[in-house]
């Protein structure tokens, strides 16, 4: 990929808006001039258009900085914080295998940053800073659920936030998975809200250029991600039609469904009726999922939960299929136990290979987002699984008449 076609584009932005600044230039103007001219002039669909610099005049401050370190530095420096990000993501993401799961899922981990949703893309060759920021983000999510400790989730979101507002989403995840998390959360997104709206008053010609060139993003280079509101605005331009407010409106009803739905969830995990270690993945995608403008890489960042998701439906699918329930083949050890696992490996190498022709065949964008939500539903689906499973478990376990009821698996299932 790397060879073959093009790389580090984002990268490239940066670079080039760190130029500017250190030029004394308006960096804004000028990615505005290059796509300005870019469309006056005659082009095809092959060609790609130039990026704007899209984040907000907060960080040409720390652009300034940047451009006083000598390029060779400032690159070996940028591509450690690249690696870093992303290898802690994936440390982050093997951390929600159980112990059955680590062996063949440390086997898969290369592998991920080329088929980021699990569909293949060459996202992570855009040298895009979101791999660090959700490094860190990932990182003290870890330390949130394990340990109980939110303060450096919150920095993190909140330090991200301002190079893109739209992550300020994450801040739902310790309201689902910690408890007494929700002043903590809104006082960070407020927080992440002001710092967004005083740059209008303290920088108005930059913050005027910077929103132009958010709206540009939308209006020339149709990049509206491919959550539900995204693709319906991808197929309101196509059709020449005005995506706003349709989008904003269709971004608000699922936001909202949604998020009444993994408020419910994470209610019934509180009260010991769903498992909380399936519950973290599924949590992580659906806050994902309440992104307004999800990319390539913010599926990137997930792909190892979303494994995790698949995988563990696809068993339970397999495990209570005809045959496994009541049939020969005992899921207890010799020749059942590996054919359930070849059978577990087929299906899920099956649906994998279809997905992928799919999103070749037809459109990526369109394809990753049934993928995404499907895995979530999944992974719905998973957590009452579970729960039936080990109800099952425990009530071939209830203890022989006379023995204390209190304390039987099958009293504190319920």
């Amino acid at each position: 990929m790397a060879f073959s076609g093009s790389n580090g584009w984002d990268a490239q932005v940066y670079w080039k808006a760190i130029q500017s600044v250190r030029h004394g230039v308006d960096p804004y103007a000028t990615g505005l001039a290059a796509q300005q001219a870019y469309h006056e002039r005659a082009h095809t669909a092959a060609d790609r258009p130039p990026f704007t610099y899209v984040y907000s005049p907060i960080t040409l401050p720390l652009l300034r900085v940047l451009g006083t370190v000598p390029s060779w530095v400032l690159a070996i420096l940028y591509a450690a914080a690249q690696l870093a990000g992303f290898l802690l993501v994936l440390w982050v993401g093997y951390q929600m295998a159980s112990r059955e799961e680590r062996p063949w899922l440390a086997l898969l981990l290369p592998f991920v940053g080329f088929f980021p949703g699990l569909l293949c893309d060459d996202v992570i060759l855009s040298g895009n800073v979101v791999y660090a920021l959700y490094g860190a983000i990932f990182a003290a999510a870890f330390l949130g659920w394990s340990r109980g400790k939110w303060l450096w989730y919150y920095l993190a979101v909140l330090a991200a936030s301002v190079c893109k507002v739209p992550l300020l989403t994450l801040l739902a995840f310790p309201v689902l998975v910690g408890r007494r998390q929700w002043f903590a959360s809104i006082f960070t997104g407020a927080t992440g809200l002001a710092l967004f709206s005083v740059q209008a008053r303290i920088w108005p010609d930059l913050f005027r250029e910077y929103m132009l060139a958010v709206k540009l993003q939308f209006d020339w280079n149709h990049d509206f991600g491919f959550g539900p509101a995204g693709v319906l605005g991808q197929v309101l331009w196509d059709m020449r039609k005005p995506y706003s407010p349709a989008t904003t409106i269709a971004y608000l009803i699922f936001a909202t469904a949604l998020g009444i739905g993994l408020l419910f969830l994470a209610r019934m995990v509180r009260e010991g009726k769903l498992p909380q270690e399936q519950w973290i993945p599924v949590a992580l995608v659906g806050t994902i999922l309440l992104n307004p403008r999800v990319k390539e890489y913010d599926v990137a960042v997930i792909t190892v939960p979303m494994l995790l998701i698949a995988w563990r439906m696809i068993k339970f699918g397999v495990s209570f299929s005809p045959g496994k329930v009541h049939g020969k083949n005992s899921l207890a050890g010799g020749s059942g136990r590996n054919q359930f696992d070849f059978a577990v490996v087929l299906a899920a190498s099956g649906w994998f290979t279809a997905f992928n022709i799919l999103a070749g065949e037809v459109s990526w964008r369109p394809t990753e987002m049934g993928l995404l939500l499907g895995v979530f539903l999944l992974g719905v689906g998973s957590l009452y699984c579970v729960r039936q499973e080990a109800v099952a478990a425990a009530v071939s376990r209830v203890p022989p008449a006379g023995y204390p009821e209190e304390v039987s698996e099958y009293a504190v299932l319920g």
